[in-house]
């Protein structure tokens, strides 16, 4: 697939960029730079990393599937951009610093019988309350050095309060950088700064 003007290859293994992505594609533009120390935090097949890297930053990415980090670095490549891929369990053992953290985290309410098969269900098994890793990334938050700023994707579907406080808990403010009304649900990029 190619968007704005970036080519993303796809597996079927790894979640494909999606609404939620494009719109924190778009968010992530808008914060960063030339020297911006970036992360993405379940990067996928890397769009957003990408966006961040076209933009000059200096861009880490993460995610618990191999596929997507090997996805990730294969795109980088393809677009003649920079990046380090990691696999690792959110932001297990990364220190930072970093200015700059996003994250599309899996954010559907998911029941038992909701999971869908293979390493893809890690793109989209938000517990039964879609909180599950959302809050499993604040606590690994509050344990390195503090991103000046905190973009995370919520969907109208779970609630964000718990997320919120959390953050609030670490000194952060909350506004929403930008929200898009679907079909089933409302997508928000709930911004944080310190």
């Amino acid at each position: 697939m190619n968007w704005d003007g970036l080519f993303v290859a796809k597996d079927r293994d790894v979640y494909e960029p999606s609404d939620d992505t494009f719109l924190l594609a778009r968010v992530v533009a808008e914060h960063v730079g030339p020297g911006v120390r970036f992360l993405e935090v379940g990067c996928g097949a890397g769009l957003v990393s990408l966006v961040a890297a076209r933009a000059g930053a200096r861009v880490t990415c993460t995610d618990l599937n191999p596929k997507a980090g090997a996805l990730a670095a294969h795109n980088a490549k393809e677009n003649g951009l920079r990046l380090t891929a990691l696999e690792t369990d959110l932001m297990a053992g990364l220190d930072g610093p970093f200015d700059v953290v996003a994250f599309n985290p899996p954010y559907l309410p998911t029941a038992e019988d909701d999971h869908v098969e293979g390493l893809l269900d890690l793109a989209f098994d938000g517990g039964l309350d879609g909180n599950a890793v959302v809050l499993r990334f604040a606590d690994q938050l509050a344990a390195m050095e503090p991103p000046g700023t905190v973009l995370v994707i919520h969907s109208s579907l779970s609630d964000s309060g718990p997320f919120r406080e959390r953050l609030e808990a670490l000194g952060y403010t909350h506004d929403v950088a930008a929200d898009e009304k679907h079909a089933w649900e409302r997508l928000y990029v709930r911004r944080f700064r310190r």
